[in-house]
């Protein structure tokens, strides 16, 4: 007999649907009509930053309610970029594997992420820290 989802673990699940929702939920993802590539491609804007940079996430306001690190942002170097649709935008842009820095606050659970171009900005040494 299968085990009941036990109450604890269906709260975690909710919170996170909160939060990531959309990764969750395809319905609500506002999808290129096309998965072609734009019709200019690969003729469309360079990209703005270059394997090796260090950058770090722009502080938004509430669009980095999930860094659980007051202010502190996460930063790294480029370690990869690819060009896709970005939903919340409604338009293609580059996206950017981060090798997050040892002392970047998320790098105790996980060593890379991703992000929008224009979430992100070159990283100098105090603003980064």
């Amino acid at each position: 007999m299968a085990q009941p989802f036990p109450r604890q673990r269906s709260h975690q699940l909710h919170i996170i649907h909160q939060a990531f929702g959309y990764a969750l939920n395809p319905g609500h993802l506002h999808l290129s009509p096309t998965t072609d590539l734009p019709a200019a491609f690969p003729q469309v804007e360079a990209p703005r930053f270059h394997y090796g940079d260090r950058l770090r996430w722009v502080p938004h306001g509430d669009r980095l309610r999930w860094v659980p690190h007051g202010n502190a942002t996460d930063w790294g170097l480029v370690i990869g970029r690819f060009y896709s649709y970005t939903p919340h935008s409604h338009c293609w842009q580059w996206c950017y594997l981060i090798w997050l820095d040892s002392d970047s606050p998320s790098a105790a659970w996980v060593r890379a992420d991703i992000a929008w171009e224009d979430d992100l900005e070159p990283a100098d040494g105090e603003a980064a820290r």
